[in-house]
C-alpha cells in the first residue's frame, strides 16, 4: 500500500451529473418504499425492511452500477494500474471499484443500511483487485480475506448511520490508502509476509493487523511475489557498497549509479510492491560485521532523499 492522492482524479465530463441524478433517484425510491410500508400499516421493523429492500434493489440497477465502473480507468491512472491495497498490477486479474464505506450493508453492524448515500461519491471509491475486494478462502494456504462489506471501526468510535451523519467523525479500523500516513503502518518480513509496523497492543498495530486479514494481503500469491524483491535489493546494496569507496574512479562511479538506478526503480511509488521494496531497502541500512551492527549511512541518505 502507498499513499494515493484521490483529489488528483479527473472526473469524466458529465460524470458528476449522472452520479447526482442516481443518488436523487435512490433517495426518492427509499422514501416511496418507506411511505408505502407506513401506509400499509407496517411496524418499525417492516418499514426498515422496506427501506432496506429499496436500497438493495436500487443499487443493483445496471445503469447505476455503471456509474462507479466508469470511474475505474481514472482511479487506475492514480496508481499506474496497481491495486491500491496490495500494489499488485497483475494484468490477468480483474480490478474492482471498491466502496470503502460499503454501500448496502455493513458486516460489523447487521442493523446498518449501508452507506448508500456514499454509493455515488467518488471520494468513497478505492481501486482494488478482486482478490483484495471479494471474499476468498484459500484452504490450501490457510488464509482467507476480502474486504467485501467489511467496515470495522476502532473501539468506541462513532458510526454514521443515516444520510447527514458526519462520516469524518468515524475512526476506521482499516488502513486507507488515501490517508497520507496509513500506509506507513504496514511492514514486511524478508519472506514477503506483511506485518504491522507499530508495537503490539496499540491501536496502530490493531488497525494494521486487521487490514492484513481483511484485504487478504497475507495470501500466498502476494507473499510469493514480494519475497524475491528482498533478495534482489540485498544484492543491489552489496554491489553498491563494493563500488562506494571508489566513486572518484569514473568506472566504479558509473557501476554504482547503474545499481543505484535499479534500487530507486524498485522503491519508486509506481513500481509493483514498492512499499515492501522500501521496507527491504531500509532493512539494509544496518549490517552485521563481526557481530556488531554497522550503519550504511550512504544508503540511509540515499533513501531519505528519494522517498
Amino acid at each position: 500500500m502507498r499513499y494515493i492522492d484521490l483529489d488528483q482524479i479527473q472526473l469524466p465530463t458529465g460524470w458528476q451529473t449522472r452520479a447526482d441524478g442516481a443518488l436523487n433517484g435512490l433517495r426518492t425510491e427509499i422514501q416511496q418504499a418507506e411511505g408505502n410500508a407506513r401506509n400499509a400499516g407496517k411496524d418499525a421493523k417492516g418499514i426498515a425492511a422496506a427501506r432496506k429492500a429499496a436500497i438493495t434493489s436500487g443499487l443493483e440497477i445496471a445503469a447505476r452500477k455503471q456509474i462507479w465502473r466508469d470511474l475505474a480507468p481514472k482511479l487506475s491512472e492514480l496508481s499506474k494500474g496497481k491495486c491500491w491495497y496490495s500494489e499488485s498490477r497483475n494484468p490477468t486479474a480483474d480490478k474492482d471499484v471498491d466502496h470503502f464505506r460499503p454501500k448496502s450493508r455493513v458486516d460489523e453492524d447487521p442493523e446498518h443500511e449501508g452507506y448508500w448515500w456514499r454509493a455515488f461519491d467518488w471520494r468513497n471509491y478505492r481501486f482494488s483487485s478482486k482478490w483484495c475486494n471479494q471474499r476468498r478462502n484459500d484452504k490450501l494456504n490457510k488464509t482467507s480475506g476480502g474486504k467485501w462489506d467489511h467496515f470495522p471501526l476502532c473501539s468506541g468510535s462513532y458510526r454514521a448511520s443515516v444520510e447527514g451523519d458526519d462520516c469524518d467523525l468515524e475512526e476506521p479500523a482499516l488502513l486507507d490508502p488515501v490517508d497520507p500516513d496509513d500506509w506507513k503502518l504496514l511492514s514486511f518480513r524478508p519472506n514477503g509476509e506483511p506485518i504491522p509496523t507499530a508495537a503490539p497492543n496499540t491501536v496502530e498495530y490493531s488497525r494494521a493487523d486487521r487490514t492484513i486479514v481483511i484485504y487478504h494481503l497475507h495470501c500466498r500469491e502476494l507473499v510469493n511475489e514480494r519475497r524475491p524483491i528482498a533478495g534482489q535489493i540485498e544484492r543491489i546494496v552489496q554491489e553498491m557498497e563494493s563500488h562506494y569507496p571508489h566513486l572518484k574512479d569514473l568506472k566504479f562511479r558509473n557501476l554504482y549509479k547503474l545499481r543505484q538506478k535499479d534500487l530507486l526503480r524498485l522503491i519508486h511509488r509506481d513500481s509493483d510492491y514498492s512499499a515492501s521494496a522500501l521496507v527491504f531497502a531500509r532493512a539494509q541500512v544496518y549490517k552485521l560485521e563481526m557481530g556488531v551492527q554497522v550503519k550504511r549511512q550512504w544508503l540511509e541518505d540515499l533513501l531519505n532523499s528519494h522517498v
